[in-house]
């Protein structure tokens, strides 16, 4: 007897989409990385090898083109939420739409104080993301169902000052000792969902980037924690149309170089940077609601 399907999803990864909007002289660059994955009643297309059904990969990667040549791309959350949209309406067999999205940082390229209208340098590792997540509508219903969530990756902050890490639970395995005054490296992913959708969709998204980084950077950090726990609750406070957020912040070291042996003194000077082993540190804040979903007891 056949065992059942209990779950699938197949897809393309890794649509890479170059885009050149003109404005005249002056040029703007988006340059996203699109995957998509869809699920929906194909189990025929693996237990009876029925291909009828099967939407091909690579016609999945020309839809994203194309609609990439329709769409606004430098709005994520429309573009991939209109992407996700196509595939589940226009397909009956297709209930669900999974689409992620990247984008890969060109910054203008400035010449004597003057922003160049269509030359671009690597604006570093730090990409924006979208996931949609787009439902078949439910019977009776117009629209799709689903969620939208942003986020941003590869965010590289460090401060030479300000950090320490005193008082931690010791036992017989604890070398580590008490630091007042230590550089605090890490590499930001945030994510975070809505609760309506906001005015203005990138406008949000810088205004978000900015308290992380105006809070990373505002007061001594006594952990890595207590810093994650002050960035979260920043944008809860400043963004109302923001539901929940989710920060993961691994402590990147720079440790000491012991100098002695050569004679010479470090006074918090000379530190080599390690990439591994490394601290890893994430939490997630969301409002509270009458019927929260999320299991977590009270802040206090």
């Amino acid at each position: 007897m056949p065992y059942p399907m209990w779950n699938q999803s197949y897809g393309k990864g890794k649509v890479r989409v170059t885009k050149v909007d003109r404005d005249g002289d002056v040029h703007h660059l988006t340059e996203l990385t699109v995957n998509v994955e869809l699920d929906g009643d194909f189990r025929a297309a693996y237990a009876d090898a029925d291909n009828s059904i099967v939407i091909p990969t690579d016609t999945m990667k020309n839809t994203i083109y194309a609609y990439a040549r329709e769409l606004d791309v430098r709005e994520l959350e429309t573009f991939a939420w209109t992407l996700g949209c196509h595939f589940v309406e226009d397909f009956e067999h297709v209930t669900q739409a999974v689409v992620n999205v990247s984008e890969r940082s060109w910054k203008r390229l400035a010449v004597d104080g003057q922003e160049h209208p269509h030359a671009f340098v690597d604006g570093g590792s730090e990409k924006q993301t979208v996931q949609a997540v787009v439902v078949k509508p439910s019977e009776g219903e117009d629209e799709p169902d689903g969620a939208v969530q942003s986020g941003l990756t590869d965010l590289a902050v460090l401060k030479t000052t300000a950090s320490g890490f005193r008082d931690f639970l010791h036992d017989e395995f604890t070398t580590l000792k008490d630091a007042d005054d230590r550089i605090f490296a890490t590499t930001i992913t945030a994510t975070w969902n809505y609760n309506a959708e906001p005015d203005d969709w990138r406008a949000i998204r810088t205004r978000i980037r900015d308290i992380l980084l105006r809070e990373f950077s505002a007061r001594f950090s006594p952990s890595v924690q207590a810093t994650l726990y002050e960035m979260c609750q920043a944008v809860l406070d400043a963004e109302p149309v923001i539901d929940e957020i989710t920060l993961s912040m691994p402590n990147q070291h720079r440790l000491l170089v012991d100098l002695s042996p050569f004679g010479m003194e470090n006074p918090n000077v000379i530190f080599m940077p390690t990439d591994e082993p490394h601290g890893v540190i994430s939490a997630g804040f969301c409002r509270e609601h009458d019927h929260d979903d999320h299991d977590h007891e009270d802040e206090a």
